[in-house]
This record gives C-alpha cells, structure tokens and sequence, in this order.
C-alpha cells in the first residue's frame, strides 16, 4: 500500500500489468488522486488488518479457484488455444521448472487468456457502491442520490455486443497487445474500477497466472461426454456459479 500514493497530480494510466485493461480515464485518476489525498499518514488498526486478511481469504479463495475452473473448461474445448499457451510458456521455465516473476508478467498470450476468461466468467456477476453524497450524471437528467446503491452489472457489460464483438465466443486475442486498445474505458471491470477496486488484484493475477502455467505445463485437457457445452449456470447469486464443471485430464 506504500509502493504508490498518489501525490495529487494526476497521473497517466501505465501499462496492462499495472490496471488490467480497465483502461483508466482521465476522470477516474482525478477521483483516486481526490481520494487518497491527505492519507499519507494513515495507520491500520489491528481490527482493520484482521477485517482485510478476512476478506482477502473469503473473497480471494473462492473467486480464484472458480477463474481457474473456468480456464481449464476453455482450454479443454479449445486445442489450439491450449497449445499455444503450451509453446509460449515452455520455454519460459528455467532450468529449475521455475519462472521468473518479470517472465511471467510479460507473457502476452498468457495474459490475453486469462484477461478473456475474466470478461466471459466475471467471479461477480455484478458490483454495488453506495452514493456518498448527491451525484448527476453528466447531461442525463438522471440524479443519484445520497445513500442509493447503484449496482453495476458487470456480467452483462462484459456480454455487450457494442463492446465486445461476438460476445459469447471465448477469444484471447482481444487481449493480445495489438487489439486492447479497443476496449472502452470502464467495460472491462471483473476487479471494479476506481479507489476502491479489488485490493487485491496484483496478487490476484500472479496466483492465477502461476497456476495455470503450472497447469498447462503437468496436464492437456480435453472434452468428454459429461462436458456441459456451453455452460450450465446457476441462478439467483451474485457470483457466477456452474452447476458442472466436468473435463478430461491426462499427465503430460
């Protein structure tokens, strides 16, 4: 938390690894640097660091290991995108089996893979922020008062035809460095937007990354005949839930 305060100048949005092609508008950089001016000196409490290491467990557990699921699904209904993240990251591995934090982070595919997987199963199907005080939204008409809980719905953005085209077809390659400068600003939120987005969405993204380099690597999955195609969902939750999710798995 002390690696970057904004200092109240705005600063320009930096790479993919630093937002996660949420694609930060000028207007949302004034509102973090608003918001976190004068809280340099802030300290946690012992209450407030039990209360983060809570939410890091019960939030980061489940919706890791979900993102995860859904990225083997992916990769057992589409071979060629599993040898390509096959060929990218074989020879990343030193000598040790192990990878370099800097490699990791800068595998294109691997981050285009895992960006798709986010916007086609977003952990939450939408989010929820109270108005803290009287908001209108630019030339609507429309005002939002103090108190309201306005809920974005983030599934349904990222399914979006005029954001995404084909939205319902798993592609990474919208992902990929030469086409994500596409995407609209504030549609691509599976972590939020703004000062209060996921505290934990570096690390996030390394576990997730990891593993499914890791995985990629000991394993090739495939469809079998129990393999929901496409997806069965639940229904009625704020995360995304599957009934099933059922695929092949042989060592490799």
């Amino acid at each position: 938390m002390d690696a970057e305060r904004p200092d109240g100048d705005v600063r320009e949005a930096s790479d993919a690894n630093e937002a996660h092609h949420v694609i930060e508008g000028r207007d949302e950089m004034a509102t973090n640097a608003k918001a976190f001016k004068g809280v340099l000196e802030k300290k946690l409490t012992e209450d407030e660091i039990l209360t983060q290491c809570f939410i890091f467990l019960v939030a980061g557990y489940e919706t890791i290991a979900s993102s995860l699921s859904y990225c083997t699904y992916e990769l057992a209904l589409n071979p060629g995108l599993q040898d390509r993240l096959y060929e990218e990251t074989k020879e990343a591995f030193n000598g040790k089996g192990e990878m370099d934090y800097e490699v990791l982070l800068g595998l294109p595919f691997l981050d285009a893979f895992l960006s798709e997987a986010l916007r086609h199963y977003p952990p939450l199907l939408r989010h929820e922020r109270e108005a803290m005080e009287d908001v209108m939204l630019g030339e609507t008409g429309v005002k939002i008062e103090k108190g309201v809980v306005v809920e974005v719905p983030v599934y349904a953005m990222h399914h979006d035809p005029d954001h995404y085209p084909d939205p319902f077809t798993f592609n990474p390659d919208r992902f990929m460095p030469s086409n994500r400068g596409h995407i609209k600003p504030y549609t691509y939120l599976p972590f939020g937007s703004g000062p209060r987005h996921c505290i934990a969405m570096r690390f996030a993204l390394l576990v997730a990354k990891v593993a499914i380099t890791k995985m990629s690597h000991s394993f090739r999955f495939s469809r079998v005949t129990a393999t929901d195609v496409p997806v069965v969902f639940n229904r009625g939750r704020i995360l995304l839930k599957s009934k099933r999710l059922v695929v092949g798995l042989r060592k490799r």
